[in-house]
């Protein structure tokens, strides 16, 4: 009777783990799971700016799309509500799989790295995108993120939206 409850629970455990992988890998995968497949300048002060990123996804997890710039400390309020909108759409192989425009999430995923490097997330999504492993993705600036204009140096990246514990 023990071995047949011992098994029952070694093959729970692993169709757990299986089902979990995803939030497994951020608590034991290197800090390669977390480097960024795409990274650019982007000027969100600049109505029309864009950025055009080529994705192949490293892990099959949800990413994210994040601002990132250096910064001093990340007290919560003084980036939630951010002002402005972007339109982002999603492409493969010529065809249009998602356009959508959106006002910036009101309190969005926030992170500071050990190095002073504010991420905020815009939005995120999964990759590999609807089956399509490599795919497009265009983010222009409808109107400009001016609550952001005390930092220098915004970038954007695209990485898996998970931080370390």
């Amino acid at each position: 009777m023990k071995k047949v409850l011992l098994l029952i629970g070694l093959v729970a455990l692993v169709l757990w783990a299986n089902n979990h992988k995803n939030e497994l890998a951020v608590w034991f995968n290197s800090d390669h799971f977390y480097r960024p497949i795409f990274e650019s300048d982007f000027d969100v002060f600049c109505t029309g700016s864009s950025a055009h990123a080529e994705l192949k996804p490293s892990y099959d997890v949800r990413h994210g799309f994040f601002l990132t710039f250096p910064c001093d400390g990340m007290r919560s309020e003084r980036y939630d509500h951010l002002d402005g909108s972007i339109r982002y759409s999603f492409h493969s192989q010529g065809i249009e799989l998602e356009s959508r425009t959106i006002a910036l999430p009101a309190y969005p995923m926030k992170g500071l790295s050990s190095n002073g490097i504010c991420d905020i997330a815009l939005f995120t999504f999964d990759l590999p995108f609807r089956g399509h492993e490599e795919v497009t993705l265009d983010v222009v600036i409808e109107s400009p993120i001016m609550k952001l204009a005390p930092h220098q140096d915004i970038r954007c990246k695209v990485s898996p939206a998970y931080w370390p514990m």
